[in-house]
């Protein structure tokens, strides 16, 4: 198994850079049904012999999307390109975990390698949603390269 070190990526160089000014020029510039106040991209990520999704936040941070951060994602108002109401969840529910060194006491989420999106209306009652499409992706070097616009950060994501 590789070793998953330095997953966290925050650099002032390179393609986090661009995609966290453009995230937030979309933030800024899009009219939206419903007020957004966070932006992230979900892309495939190919890091450190990983094969799953990765997501690059507003402030610039690249790291591995996790079912944790799904689950937390998947409880807010959450936009595709600023447009379609949207629900993202790992298309597996078991959330992987590499272990940490022999005897280490700490283990880490693996990156998500399925995603299910179901494209929709929410329903105000329920938190699902109504006339809803489902779709299951997985990461290629072609995508998926998802923008998505947030009512709020999702609880535990970082800014």
């Amino acid at each position: 198994m590789p070793q998953f070190e330095n997953r966290r990526t925050g650099t002032e160089n390179g393609i986090v850079v661009v995609v966290r000014d453009h995230l937030r020029t979309v933030l800024n510039q899009s009219s939206t049904p419903f007020p957004c106040r966070y932006a992230c991209l979900i892309h495939p990520r190919r890091r450190s012999g990983e094969e799953g999704f990765g997501v690059i936040t507003l402030a610039g941070e690249s790291l591995p999307l996790t079912v944790t951060l799904l689950e937390s994602l998947k409880r807010m108002p959450t936009l595709l390109e600023g447009t379609d109401p949207v629900v993202l969840g790992a298309a597996d529910e078991e959330d992987a975990m590499v272990p940490g060194p022999d005897g280490a006491s700490w283990h880490e989420p693996l990156p998500v390698n399925r995603l299910m999106l179901w494209h929709g209306v929410a329903a105000s009652d329920s938190g699902s949603l109504r006339n809803r499409t489902g779709i299951m992706l997985t990461p290629t070097a072609a995508g998926p390269r998802l923008t998505l616009l947030a009512a709020e950060r999702p609880v535990g994501w970082p800014a």
